[in-house]
């Protein structure tokens, strides 16, 4: 009987190691109460805990226990009447938030105030991605790419092709990033933005987010359900099969085999295989998902009509 006992400890912690000690995505994306209807175009975490949302009329939501739950860091129209469209966060109090007609907003007290920023043009700004406290990009309309060495301070705009919109920009690291956007437009830096050339996607689809895990490997989604992967910093996009035509509006990858893309009517796709193949997980909503944030084990999506999930 001891030896019986013994044996049957021995298989409840190996089924425990192997099993219950899996990756926590099994269980799946929980919807969230956010408290408002406002689109949220917009989230970023700094950490499991600390997190923020941006949306319609300026709105900013803030989060302190991984998403669990929200409150409103700056009201609607506190600081512009206009939809904020992206947000990222460099530590937990220093933050930038882009929108229409060239407005960039920096906090530097977790967004419980925020200040404008000169950017020196009009045109719309639709992403903004820093790799530290002082240097970061924004783009948006009419192929604008701008750039800042010192948190904000000055903004100047990059020389590029001329290209329509720059809907997404991602940065493996200081010299490495893309930027995508209308008509299957890709652009690639190596040297931090000092000379950007456009990169061969093959496709007229709008591409509308953009992901890369190091300066190598890289994922764009767009219009259409379309997915492109690179293996060799973009010498090279192949497409993926996603098996929808639904658009995707975000991507996101964990490591350079599980990832995520999300999109219009609720759409979840899932990936553990670096993209090979893409299955649906169930969203729960209907909605429109318009961005993805992974931070370690833990994720967030945010959508139309305050949709916020959380994968849990």
């Amino acid at each position: 009987m001891r030896r019986y006992i013994h044996t049957l400890i021995t298989c409840v912690c190996i089924v425990s190691y192997f099993g219950c000690g899996s990756d926590k995505t099994s269980t799946g994306w929980q919807q969230i109460e956010s408290g408002t209807e406002a689109h949220l175009y917009g989230v970023h975490f700094v950490n499991a805990k600390l997190g923020w949302a941006v949306g319609t009329g300026g709105l900013v939501l803030f989060t302190e226990d991984g998403g669990l739950t929200w409150q409103v860091r700056s009201p609607q129209k506190a600081m512009t009447p206009n939809a904020l469209n992206k947000v990222h966060f460099s530590t937990s109090n220093n933050g930038w938030a882009v929108s229409i007609r060239g407005q960039i907003y920096y906090t530097g007290s977790g967004g419980k105030s925020w200040t404008a920023q000169k950017s020196h043009t009009n045109s719309g700004l639709l992403d903004i991605y820093f790799v530290d406290e002082t240097e970061g990009w924004a783009v948006g309309g009419g192929g604008v790419i701008l750039h800042t060495d010192n948190g904000g301070g000055s903004w100047s705009r990059q020389n590029s092709p001329p290209t329509p919109h720059l809907w997404a920009v991602h940065f493996a690291d200081a010299k490495y990033g893309w930027v995508v956007g209308k008509d299957g437009t890709i652009l690639h830096t190596n040297n931090g933005g000092e000379v950007w050339r456009e990169q061969q996607s093959n496709t007229e689809e709008s591409l509308l987010s953009v992901y890369f895990i190091n300066s190598q490997t890289g994922w764009v989604v767009g219009t259409s359900g379309f997915i492109l992967h690179t293996t060799d910093g973009g010498a090279n996009w192949k497409p993926q099969k996603s098996g929808t035509s639904k658009t995707f509006r975000g991507v996101a990858f964990r490591d350079s085999k599980q990832g995520w893309a999300i999109g219009e009517d609720g759409l979840i796709l899932h990936t553990t295989d670096a993209g090979e193949t893409w299955s649906a997980q169930p969203s729960g909503s209907a909605r429109h998902l318009l961005d993805i944030y992974l931070y370690k084990g833990h994720g967030w999506i945010v959508g139309s009509k305050g949709t916020i999930l959380r994968l849990s």
